[in-house]
């Protein structure tokens, strides 16, 4: 006896897939355009300027507030400032402004307006906030469902098990040879 019914795992598999349809588009379109070196900052409008100031420790958020002002740049939605890769930050994935020392000893601001496909690749890459982070686990975990439920919906491949075989053979030692030969 089945412990779960066909029509079970078609409905599974059906709503599972629907669900994730946007994550699905979102890895492969920014996963594929990365690989041929669209990185996030591709069709971004980006501003830099020369800071000509020494910057106390702790006013580099009044400081980069009153460049931006001076150029006429926008300032972000989210002014608090943090310190990454050796740059302070502020701002969003969407808008992001950057202070950090140039080969000089002096700073450079830059303001970095990006489009949605440079947010959605930053997205893809872990850099936002956890709540598309939860998505991207259970987009993960949607994919090892669907594998299994097609799997089962299928019976294991009953009417062609030796060519089934064959693929899952060939896919794992492709898998493994392509994994080899990039490191």
């Amino acid at each position: 006896m089945r412990l779960i019914k066909n029509k079970t795992w078609m409905q599974i598999h059906l709503y599972v897939s629907l669900f994730f349809i946007p994550m699905a588009l979102i890895y492969a379109i920014t996963g594929s355009l990365y690989i041929f070196d669209i990185r996030q900052n591709a069709g971004a409008e980006i501003s830099e300027i020369k800071v000509f100031q020494d910057i106390p420790k702790g006013e580099e958020r009044a400081v980069m507030l009153a460049t931006l002002e001076a150029n006429g740049l926008k300032i972000p939605k989210k002014t608090e400032v943090r310190l990454a890769r050796n740059s302070i930050i502020m701002g969003t994935l969407k808008h992001q402004v950057i202070l950090s020392k140039d080969k000089d000893g002096g700073y450079i601001l830059r303001s970095i307006n990006r489009n949605l496909y440079g947010v959605l690749l930053l997205l893809h890459k872990s850099a936002g906030k956890y709540y598309f982070d939860i998505l991207a686990v259970g987009f993960s975990i949607a994919l090892v469902i669907l594998y299994l439920s097609g799997l089962f919906m299928t019976a294991f491949c009953k009417k062609d098990r030796k060519g089934s075989l064959i693929a899952v053979i060939l896919g794992f030692v492709i898998t493994a040879l392509a994994v080899y030969y990039s490191i």
